[in-house]
Formats: structure tokens, sequence, C-alpha cells
């Protein structure tokens, strides 16, 4: 309601938290229905008043889902309503999760596995025939042993390196931009796009760099870096933008230096699920200060202390969250949804001057 579906969750489906109150209200009618699942919780009870309601959801054009499911037999009635159930991966053993999607495979829903925390739960839940999968999992490296670091990889990530150093002059910037024939490209069209809501066209780009200013070209390069980045699960690189974004703007709400610096913390903060190596392997590789890479490896100083704090609350782990850093949950609920929606837009804004 603040921001806008658009905004938070772009062309997908939003998959929001109903408990019974919110359901036999009228608030469920305000949301528009091909872009909204109802996720009902666990804790609902199933009795003919909510039945009822639901088939009137359904009957309007809503879709709906239950989280966390039990198969148990006073649950069955529910599943003739609703499109969608979540498998809870963690809290159940392979057995019972087994039985439970021979249950469900006689219903016309699509089965969600969440909380896969691993590539064997994510394989094992595959071949059981799951439809759709979350956890923590898609923002973890597979380490393989005994390969390179891909080449174009590196380059792409060390021109991002050597983008962000603190140090960089105008000219040098525009001569590391204009060295990549795509990323100079793909940078004159996003400057040139409605987007940016320049009146006139950028044919160069120290032009560029002089009209949008260093740090704003120094993000956007690293951007379109990063994004290029296709054979990697889009997630892993939005988790990475949504970061850097939080980092930087939680530095600067903390009036702390160069909140740029926080920026690449968090962006890099990735790399491992992006290589599938170990992140201390990978950074070996770059040109990093000291203290970056410190607080990427084990979270010291201020630099750490603002990623930890970033990561823990994309977990919804409040209290470690706030023992991170001295802000209170609501200023850093507003930096959160600012950082998702600043990613999602800009990655899509990226994806379509290409």
């Amino acid at each position: 309601m603040d921001i806008g579906l658009q905004e938070v969750v772009g062309q997908d489906l939003a998959f929001i938290n109903f408990g019974r109150n919110l359901i036999m209200a009228n608030y469920c009618e305000s949301l528009p229905r091909e872009r909204v699942v109802f996720e009902l919780l666990e804790s609902v009870e199933p009795d003919e008043t909510l039945l009822k309601r639901l088939g009137q959801l359904r009957d309007a054009g809503y879709r709906i889902a239950l989280d966390d499911f039990v198969c148990a037999e006073p649950f069955y009635g529910l599943l003739e309503t609703v499109q969608f159930v979540k498998l809870d991966i963690l809290a159940n053993d392979p057995q019972t999760i087994e039985r439970s999607v021979a249950t469900l495979k006689k219903f016309p829903v699509q089965l969600i596995a969440e909380k896969v925390e691993t590539r064997e739960q994510l394989r094992f839940c595959q071949e059981l025939g799951f439809d759709y999968f979350q956890g923590y999992f898609f923002c973890r490296p597979e380490l393989v042993g005994a390969r390179r670091l891909p080449v174009n990889r590196l380059s792409a990530i060390r021109l991002i390196t050597k983008l962000n150093n603190p140090d960089i002059k105008m000219k040098e910037l525009e001569e590391s931009l204009s060295q990549d024939v795509s990323l100079s490209y793909k940078l004159l069209r996003y400057v040139n796009s409605a987007v940016c809501g320049l009146n006139h066209d950028v044919e160069s780009m120290r032009h560029a760099v002089v009209l949008v200013g260093l740090e704003r070209m120094r993000i956007w390069a690293s951007l379109i870096l990063f994004s290029g980045l296709e054979d990697k699960p889009r997630d892993v690189i939005v988790t990475g933008a949504a970061r850097a974004r939080m980092c930087e703007k939680l530095a600067e709400a903390l009036k702390m230096d160069r909140p740029d610096r926080f920026f690449l913390v968090g962006l890099f903060s990735v790399l491992d699920a992006i290589f599938d190596r170990p992140l201390e392997e990978i950074l070996k590789t770059l040109p990093l200060a000291p203290d970056i890479a410190a607080g990427l490896l084990r979270y010291e100083g201020q630099l750490g202390s603002v990623l930890r704090c970033t990561m823990a609350y994309e977990r919804q782990d409040w209290h470690e969250a706030q023992k991170c850093l001295r802000l209170n949950l609501e200023t850093m609920a507003q930096i959160y949804q600012e950082a998702i929606t600043w990613s999602l837009g800009s990655l899509n804004a990226f994806s379509a001057t290409r």
C-alpha cells in the first residue's frame, strides 16, 4: 500500500501472508487479483465459515496458497479451494515429505518447497515433482574444486573494483568505461533513455560523466556489469543489488564516511554464489582495500557491521539486525523497501536498454 506492488515485486506474483481476520474482512478485494496470492497462515482453522469465504475469493478470481501445510484429514477440505501448497523442507523428514507430495498430487494444486537450504534438498524436491522452490540455497555457492575462475566474470568484477576505487579521477573513469565497448554502449543507451530524464542526447562517455556525475556513473556501470552475468539465477543478482543499496543507505543514515564503499561490500557479498568458489579465494584475485576484504570475510569494522545488519534483516532476524547497528526497525524497514524497489527498477531498466 505504501510503495506499490510493481515497485516491490516487478512483474512477479506477490505472496502475502493473511490471517483469519484479514481473510474474513473485506481487505482482500482491495488488492488486484492478477497480482497477488493470499498465503493462508498455518495457524488458521479450516472451519465451514472459512471454507465458504475462500470459495468466494476463488470464484472472484483470487489465488490462495497454504503455508507450512500439514497433510492431515482436517485440512483436506482446503485443497479443493487453493492453487498453491507450501511444504517446509526443514520441518519435515524426507518420508513425511514424500507421503505429503503423493497425497497432494491428487489435487489440482502447485507445490512450493520452502526453506531449501542445500543442493541435495533442491534435487530431492525436484525429483518429487515440486513446481517452485524458495530458500537461502539460492544465494549460496555450489563449491566446485579444481576449476579456474571464469575469465569473463572475473574481468567484469575487477572492472567493478576499479570503478569503485575512491581515488579514481574522472579521466581514469572515462577511460575505464570506454575500454569495455559493450559496457559503454549500454551506459550511453541508459543515459539517453527516458529513465534519466535528460533533455538532449549524450554522445560521449565524458559528456555522460559530466552530466550525471561520478558517483551515479560508477553505480550504474557496476550494476550493468553485474546484471550481465547471465549464467547465474537472476535472484542472486537482485539480492546483490539490494544488499548494495541497503548497505549504502544504512551508512548514510548513520553518517558514516564514503557510503559508496558500503555499496561495493553489499554487491560483492554474493560473489561466492556467482563464482561457486569460496569468497576468500575470489578476493585474493581482486585489488580490494584491506578493510573491505575484512568486512566481507569476517564482518569486521563498520563495513562488516553494516553488511551483517543487512543480511540479518534479509533473514528477518530483527534482533541480530538491531544488535549490529543502533538503528530502529522502522528506519531499517524503510531502507530495505527502498533497496528492493531500487534494485528491481534499476536492473529492469538496464535490461530494457540492451
